[in-house]
């Protein structure tokens, strides 16, 4: 605890230096001191890139982020800047990765079918479907369909986070610059929230569980994958399921939200 609290007190102290001083040493120990967080939000996003980059490639692309988030963090708004930084560098990660459009568009295209089949069964059975029915829509054998959804986990990431953006996104604006666009930005972030609450609460309690200990929580797939005693890959299946499912609820309760 003493520990913690000194480093704390360190940090404390570089940022009064760096924002009353401009002290540019003082701005260069801060983003070597939260380095690690680069690394950590990078471990929790490599397993959906699988096959398509490496690590480093993630840390990399993250490290942008971080700066960013130093040199825009305000200690006096009230928020972590942990909290501020993650949402930075995460966005400066799947920025990088959409910038390649490295995905092809059979992919995207695979996605879609997904989501329109599940759709389609829980319009027609009345409940959720569980893997072998939407397998069995789709002509596939259930090993295939798993494999299928693993293939494409980056794509309903990626949408996921479409959606966190708008739901959590910090502005760069001032509340003044922004004035009467500040309270209808805030009706529409007001609605997101709820209604992304409310498709959540409408998931599967293992997709529910997967979404609330990923994105709220903290864990990697791999500690979910502790918890729900499951392999990582199939921490990953639930994940994109309960992506698409999220898709397709905003296509019906708010369509403007989903591109």
């Amino acid at each position: 605890m003493t520990e913690l609290t000194s480093k704390s007190d360190e940090c404390s102290l570089l940022w009064e230096k760096m924002i009353r001083e401009k002290d540019k040493e003082a701005r260069e120990q801060l983003i070597l001191a939260h380095v690690s967080l680069v690394k950590y939000i990078a471990g929790r996003l490599a397993i959906f890139f699988q096959g398509y980059y490496d690590m480093d490639d993630l840390i990399s692309a993250g490290i942008p982020g971080l700066i960013n988030a130093v040199d825009k963090y305000s200690p006096d708004k009230g928020a972590k800047f942990e909290t501020f930084a993650t949402i930075k560098i995460r966005g400066a990660i799947l920025d990088w990765v959409r910038s390649f459009s490295w995905v092809p568009r059979s992919v995207y295209s695979e996605a879609r079918k997904v989501e329109e089949a599940v759709a389609q069964l829980e319009q027609e059975l009345g409940r959720t479907p569980d893997e072998a029915e939407v397998a069995g829509f789709l002509g596939l054998p259930v090993e295939q369909y798993g494999h299928l959804l693993e293939r494409i986990a980056p794509v309903t990431l990626l949408a996921l986070d479409d959606l966190r953006h708008q739901e959590t996104g910090f502005s760069d604006q001032s509340d003044q610059a922004r004035g009467a666009d500040a309270v209808v930005e805030q009706l529409a972030f007001e609605e997101l929230k709820q209604e992304l609450a409310a498709g959540i609460s409408k998931l599967p309690p293992k997709e529910q569980l997967v979404i609330s200990l990923y994105y709220y929580s903290g864990l990697s797939l791999k500690e979910i994958g502790k918890v729900l005693n499951v392999t990582e890959s199939r921490v990953s299946q639930l994940h994109t399921k309960a992506v698409l499912r999220l898709r397709q609820y905003f296509k019906l309760h708010l369509p403007e939200a989903v591109g």
